[in-house]
């Protein structure tokens, strides 16, 4: 077994964290509008609503999306904008409104909710303030700059004045303080799972209400590993799916590549 801090190490763990981001780049520019297909559905199991980060599109959760369908799960994406300028409670209310409409139009009954880097903040504050728990189950908090990020610096430098996002995601904001302090509400179990070598979102304190020796993971990685390497997905699956059943599972197949060397199936997602 080779020693974390060795050079070779850490070597092939920078290449695999720029691998992950090529990745990534890739996902991105395919924007939000592509072929869906839905892969089969295994039953007694709620639907995966992926939320993406700032600057994402929701090409950027194909990679999950991919996975998530070929272990049975139906998927649906929310867009909350290409350039997240607005405040990020606007952006929760529209995602509340979205499983609203799943609820509505398709008789959805709960979902899981996987919130990226700025999705989880709009995931978390959906359900903290905005009664999104009558219909999520779990949520998931890939990445999430629950703490803040000082890379949120960047973003008022340059849309400053039009932005109250940018500055809703700075450490000590009043939007981290109020998401952090309330409380988590009852019947929703969330879970923070981190890459160990994120630039972009810096490693967050543990939330209250979350369980720090089941539901608090650091993984090795970068930002876009969180979206794109294997055993991020794993725990989410994991995560998601009962304990027992789990347990007696095969490990998820890589998604099959496509002609153009993207990836598998792709996503049968709400707009």
């Amino acid at each position: 077994m080779d020693n974390p801090s060795s050079k070779p190490g850490r070597l092939r763990r920078a290449f695999k964290t720029i691998n992950h981001s090529l990745a990534y780049a890739r996902h991105l520019a395919r924007g939000n509008h592509f072929a869906g297909e839905m892969s089969w559905t295994r039953p007694g199991t709620p639907p995966v609503v992926l939320a993406h980060g700032f600057l994402g599109t929701r090409g950027t959760m194909v990679p999950l999306t991919q996975r998530f369908q070929s272990d049975g799960r139906v998927v649906f994406s929310y867009h909350h904008g290409t350039f997240q300028l607005r405040s990020l409670r606007a952006s929760a209310q529209e995602l509340v409104d979205h499983l609203h409409a799943l609820h509505r139009e398709l008789g959805v009954d709960k979902v899981d909710l996987v919130g990226f880097s700025m999705g989880g903040l709009v995931a978390l504050h959906a359900i903290k303030f905005l009664q999104a728990h009558q219909i999520v189950r779990r949520v998931a908090l890939l990445g999430a700059p629950t703490s803040g990020t000082w890379v949120g610096l960047a973003g008022v430098a340059t849309a400053g004045m039009v932005s109250p996002s940018v500055w809703q995601v700075l450490p000590g904001s009043e939007f981290l303080r109020d998401l952090r302090e309330a409380p988590l509400p009852p019947g929703v179990r969330v879970r923070q799972i981190s890459a160990s070598e994120d630039a972009l979102c810096p490693l967050p304190a543990p939330l209250s209400g979350v369980d720090r020796e089941r539901d608090y993971l650091v993984l090795p990685g970068g930002h876009s590993s969180l979206v794109v390497s294997k055993p991020f997905y794993v725990k989410l699956r994991e995560f998601f799916d009962d304990e027992a059943a789990v347990a007696r599972r095969d490990p998820v197949p890589e998604p099959a590549p496509s002609a153009d060397g993207s990836g598998g199936v792709d996503e049968g997602a709400a707009a």
